[in-house]
């Protein structure tokens, strides 16, 4: 085939043009919207929180009713009675008593073992104030 002399050079110039308009449409988008590969945080709601009601007893905390010389100021049943307000459907078993060790610290416990029938997790309540010791 005899072509003319310059079909070079206008191919070359067509193909620079289209790579100009593919730079330019890439960095100047006709659009203000955000790229798609950028993902929106999901926030998870944690659910509600419940209120832990817990009546203090009025003792003068020096009793103790404990085996193991700890400082037992609330019941079982009030041990287990915080440990089923914190923790909404589940049933508590007999609550036992112990001292453990927690961040460097000594603690007097009412162990509380809770299930809900497929679930089941221990709940350790400190016995001098009736909080739940996140163990």
């Amino acid at each position: 085939m005899d072509m003319k002399e310059g079909w070079e050079k206008k191919a070359l110039i067509g193909l620079g043009v289209v790579v100009v308009i593919i730079v330019l449409y890439a960095y100047f988008a006709p659009y203000n919207g955000t790229a798609d590969n950028t993902s929106q945080p999901q926030v998870t709601s944690t659910g509600t929180v419940t209120p832990v009601t817990f009546v203090s007893p009025s003792n003068n905390n020096n009793t103790t009713n404990s085996s193991l010389n700890g400082n037992f100021t609330i019941t079982a049943a009030q041990a287990q009675q915080i440990a089923q307000n914190a923790n909404g459907g589940f049933t508590s078993s007999t609550p036992t008593q112990a001292n453990i060790n927690f961040n460097g610290t000594q603690h007097s416990v009412w162990i509380v073992p809770l299930s809900n029938g497929t679930a089941s997790k221990t709940v350790y309540v400190d016995a001098s104030n009736g909080n739940i010791l996140p163990v």
